[in-house]
């Protein structure tokens, strides 16, 4: 049994939850200046409203459905719940919220500052999935004293072996990532398109590699982000950022310090283009990636919470 009461936000509400989205706004950027927080809501929310008539939360339900074969798939739930613009007084108003926007056989998930505490959805069942990282744009030195260069065609088989590795590396250590069909052909997708032009101003990707006795053994892909965009990426300053999509280290050579000279060859790239800084995401799972970003210099922004079925 719960005290508060749920419906659909009306124009009644905005200014209560106007409110409340920029008083927990003025919080979270001082906590944290490099956050961007919402201070209104667009239509479609629900409100939670305390017996006495106050609003005392808000949330808008984004369901998101991705298809059958999506690479995707390797790293969300066939359909999620996105919880947006959501601000609560406490964790009963968030549990009737969540009540509320359900959907049948759908996962819940909600993007939240790193700087503030997850307990409250911890409470009601979701866990830390994955991290948004931020990296400011100064240069990073290098580590193993490898050859680094970009990839090449006849580097294809290695590539996709080694994506595919990374991808599997993770499915011991956490139930949010494993590999799926479609995971190697949007792969090879991306590869054709940096073998056909590869200019990142154009949204190809670009790949970097590291040779150790003329054998490679570490990738970076990565790209140009603009923010604003979707995602995690539209609570960014605005600017433009270099993107690191996937970097794969071969078993025998991790820790060697290969993985770090690689990722300082693709971020020297990057630089070129005159990016504000650096991001990439990681899994909270995986034992390596949470000791490895933030030695790299890659500080928390955003924390991605989860409940799959």
């Amino acid at each position: 049994m719960t005290r508060y009461s749920v419906h659909p936000a009306t124009a009644a509400d905005a200014a209560s939850v106007a409110g409340l989205l920029s008083r927990q706004a003025d919080r979270l950027e001082t906590l944290d200046p490099r956050l961007r927080m919402p201070r209104s809501a667009a239509p479609g929310g629900l409100v939670a409203v305390s017996p006495s008539g106050a609003v005392a939360g808000h949330l808008r339900p984004m369901l998101v459905e991705i298809p059958s074969g999506d690479e995707v798939l390797s790293f969300a739930a066939p359909r999620t719940v996105h919880w947006q613009e959501l601000v609560v007084a406490d964790p009963e108003a968030l549990n009737t919220l969540r009540l509320a926007a359900a959907v049948p056989d759908a996962a819940e998930g909600v993007l939240w500052p790193a700087v503030d505490s997850g307990a409250s959805f911890v409470a009601v069942g979701l866990a830390a999935a994955f991290v948004f990282a931020l990296r400011p744009p100064e240069p990073l030195e290098g580590g193993a004293a490898v050859a680094v260069r970009r990839a090449r065609h006849g580097d294809t088989e290695t590539l996709v072996a080694l994506h595919e590795a990374e991808v599997g590396f993770h499915e011991p250590h956490t139930p949010y990532i494993r590999r799926v069909p479609g995971l190697e052909p949007a792969y090879r997708a991306r590869l054709d398109r940096v073998w056909a032009d590869g200019d990142p101003a154009a949204g190809s990707s670009v790949i970097h590699v590291a040779e150790a006795d003329g054998q490679v053994v570490a990738m970076c892909e990565s790209m140009l982000q603009i923010a604003p965009t979707t995602g995690a990426a539209s609570r960014l300053p605005p600017g433009r950022y270099g993107y690191l999509n996937s970097v794969s280290v071969a078993a025998a050579h991790r820790g060697s310090g290969v993985g770090r000279s690689v990722v300082a060859a693709a971020l020297s790239d990057l630089a070129a283009y005159g990016v504000d800084g650096y991001t990439l995401w990681f899994a909270t799972g995986n034992p390596l990636a949470r000791r490895v970003w933030p030695r790299l210099g890659f500080r928390p922004l955003w924390t991605q919470y989860e409940r799959r079925f």
